[in-house]
Parts: structure tokens; sequence; C-alpha cells
């Protein structure tokens, strides 16, 4: 039986490669029916502090199961409400445990990051924010979407520094059929 030679490794991701199919990995938690995003925290030394991803609040029902609050409504009223869903950004922060680590940190998220999450951003002094797509609001109904200009202003005015993340390589899961190591 001849053995094939596996092709040596030449390369890896960069950082930013990195930390952003991490924050798309962990997106695949949210609950939401709409917008599917995480967050992943990092230092200056590219260690991770923390991770999120938007659902519904600890207890409250997720939106896959019973629909969406503010396009569907409430699953025995049907009267349209607010948003029951809590934002990445301000999960991560949560999660982080001691915020004070979120200082001078970098930020990786699938969406920019809503006005409101700015603020909270901001507050907790993180220092860059590198998206992968922009962000439009879901109005009440589900009627008509909004950008958010105010957020990207506020962070000019803040100095956060914002990049738009262009992928070179976004990780494709794949389960190998048969695992062997080679120790």
């Amino acid at each position: 039986m001849s053995e094939t030679k596996k092709p040596i490794k030449t390369t890896r991701l960069s950082w930013d490669e990195t930390f952003m199919n991490l924050a798309l990995l962990v997106s695949k938690r949210a609950a939401c029916k709409f917008h599917e995003t995480g967050v992943v925290f990092v230092d200056k030394n590219n260690r991770i502090i923390s991770l999120g991803y938007n659902g519904p609040t600890e207890g409250d029902e997720h939106c896959l199961e019973v629909g969406c609050a503010k396009v569907d409504g409430d699953p025995k009223t049907g009267k349209i409400k607010r948003c029951r869903g809590s934002h990445a950004e301000i999960n991560g922060i949560i999660n982080c445990q001691d915020t004070r680590r979120l200082r001078g940190s970098t930020a990786y998220m699938v969406l920019f990051p809503c006005y409101d999450c700015m603020k909270s951003l901001n507050n907790a002094g993180i220092k860059e924010i590198v998206y992968f797509q922009e962000y439009t609001r879901i109005q009440t109904g589900g009627e008509k979407f909004e950008e958010e200009d105010e957020a990207l202003e506020l962070a000019q005015k803040r100095g956060m520094t914002v990049r738009n993340f262009k992928p070179k390589n976004l990780v494709t899961f794949v389960v190998p059929q048969e695992a062997k190591c080679d120790c």
C-alpha cells in the first residue's frame, strides 16, 4: 500500500481573521430571527477577554421558539412589543466579569454596533472596533429598516479606530472522516 504525503502547512490565519472567525462562530448561538451576530473582545496581547452573542435575556422566551416581539408580537396577545433580546456587545461586556479588562481592547463583531451598544462600548473604554457587516435596525412591526449613523459619529468623536473587516480567510468547518494522530 502506498502512503500519500500530507501537504506541509505554510500559512496560518492572521489575528484579524482568527478573531472575526470566532465572532462569526459564536454568532451561531444567536436566538434572533433577523440578526445573527457575535462579538469577541481581545486585549493588546491578542488574548480573548470575552465573547457575546445576541439573544433574549435570561429566562425570557426565544424568538426562534415564539416569534419576534417587534414583528410577530406577543405570543399570547399578538400585540407588537419591544425586542426582548440583548445585543451581542452588551452580553460580551456582561460576560467579561471584570469590565476594567475591556479598557483599551479591540472588539471584533459580526455587525457594526447600534448607537446604544456604541455608548456602552465607549463607556467600557474599547479603543478599536473591527466589524464584518453594517447593522440595520428593524423598526417596530418590521415594515422598515434604518441605519445607525449616530454610532459611527460617537466612535469618531471619542477617537475609536473603526475598521470594516475584508475577509481573506473565513474558515469553513469540515469534520474529518478519519482522525489520525501522527504524534
